[in-house]
């Protein structure tokens, strides 16, 4: 059954009585979600797609039109990093490479699109995890729907090259076990519930910051491709060459995809914790929360050259909802609903929660594979500390004190 048709459905089932559409609304809205869910992936949707989720503010993407720096997250920050950037003094460079950390550099999308599975692409663009251990970042949970993702998959995989296609023996595992440690893929990979002693790494080295654990490649990866793949890795990976033998590349990836693996541990929750009963007062909210991270999607354009970042001026799939968290004032003027209606930061929730702590739990959810209708934020990256939520709605209880 189609999924339109399910949902009315579920409704009658249920006893609600949501307004009735016109025939020509019904019509428009059934035709709609069979063409998504029934179409054929598409690459050239996929590469409209692409430009509008904004994906080249992370990745590099040949095909995707290319943004100004301002808008260029992780082109921006590299810049920063090397000391190119050109729109500040060298004193506030300096200050910026001090406390930047948590998105340094992206992975390129060109770079593994031979190595990737299509679905795995798709279904991860709706349900991103952490991949990456070293890299603080993760890739953020865009508004992209069910067929979106297919077609943003199918326009990534369009380019995919040629590789020798050859599904490793499994009974090759332990030869390419010996071989990882001789490679010291230690080095920059993870992988967890292989039983592999966790090492010290870099946490400078791009190829470190960049290295998936390798306990995902079996979800992720066209089995077939592996070997060929890490023989002749990318120029843009930051993979680097081994000069590996077919033979040794068969065996690694045998190690790879068959050696058994322990389940990973669940994510917990944190624990919610109680209200601070001393005062708080807002300097220090800004400080440990605003100023710290929510600034950087939510800020005034005026002051940060033009564009205010996805929160405010939108972006990245979602529409200008005009929140701005870089001052008191502007924290406590609201924000655009999606009806374009102005609504309070701080307007409760079902749960009685004020929607800016709802959101900051969220994310906790999240990252514990908890995907609901409310987007956790800080979007892509990790949670708060309970401490600093803590804090936030300590400050909300008081009245949001100056």
């Amino acid at each position: 059954m189609p999924r339109s048709w399910m949902a009315v459905a579920l409704l009658a089932a249920a006893g609600c009585q949501p307004a009735q559409p016109t025939t020509d609304e019904l019509t428009e809205t059934v035709a709609s979600t069979l063409f998504i869910d029934a179409a054929e992936p598409s690459a050239d949707r996929g590469r409209e797609l692409i430009a509008r989720y904004e994906c080249a503010r992370c990745h590099h993407l040949p095909e995707a039109p290319v943004l100004p720096m301002m808008k260029r997250c992780v082109g921006c920050h590299e810049s920063i990093g090397r000391g190119s950037f050109r729109e500040a003094s060298d004193a506030v460079i300096a200050e910026w490479q001090e406390r930047m950390h948590s998105l340094p550099t992206a992975p390129s999308l060109q770079a593994s699109a031979p190595l990737l599975s299509a679905r795995w692409v798709a279904s991860f663009l709706q349900a991103p995890h952490d991949l990456r251990p070293a890299l603080e970042a993760t890739m953020p949970r865009l508004p992209i729907g069910e067929g979106e993702a297919r077609d943003i998959a199918a326009s990534l995989m369009a380019s995919d090259g040629d590789l020798e296609e050859l599904v490793p023996a499994p009974s090759l595992a332990t030869r390419g076990g010996e071989l990882f440690e001789d490679k010291q893929c230690g080095s920059c990979h993870a992988f967890s519930g292989s039983g592999l002693a966790p090492r010290a790494r870099d946490g400078s080295a791009r190829g470190v910051i960049l290295a998936p654990d390798l306990r995902f490649t079996r979800d992720r990866v066209r089995p077939e491709r592996l070997a060929a793949w890490m023989r002749a890795p990318r120029r843009t990976s930051a993979m680097p060459h081994f000069d590996l033998t077919v033979a040794e590349a068969q065996a690694l990836a045998s190690y790879l995809l068959h050696t058994p693996l322990e389940p990973a541990a669940p994510v917990e929750v944190p624990a919610r914790l109680p209200l601070l009963e001393r005062p708080v007062r807002y300097a220090e909210v800004e400080e440990r929360v605003f100023r710290k991270i929510c600034w950087h999607c939510h800020a005034q354009p005026d002051l940060a050259r033009g564009d205010g970042g996805p929160g405010m001026s939108g972006g990245m799939g979602f529409p200008a909802r005009h929140l701005d968290l870089s001052t008191y004032e502007s924290i406590n003027s609201g924000y655009l609903d999606e009806h374009g209606e102005l609504t309070s930061l701080f307007a409760r929730t079902e749960d009685g929660t004020p929607r800016l702590v709802a959101v900051l739990l969220a994310r906790q959810q999240e990252v514990a594979g908890k995907h609901g209708s409310r987007r956790g934020m800080p979007l892509g990256f990790p949670p708060l500390s309970p401490e600093d939520i803590q804090l936030t709605e300590s400050w909300v209880a008081q009245g949001r004190p100056r």
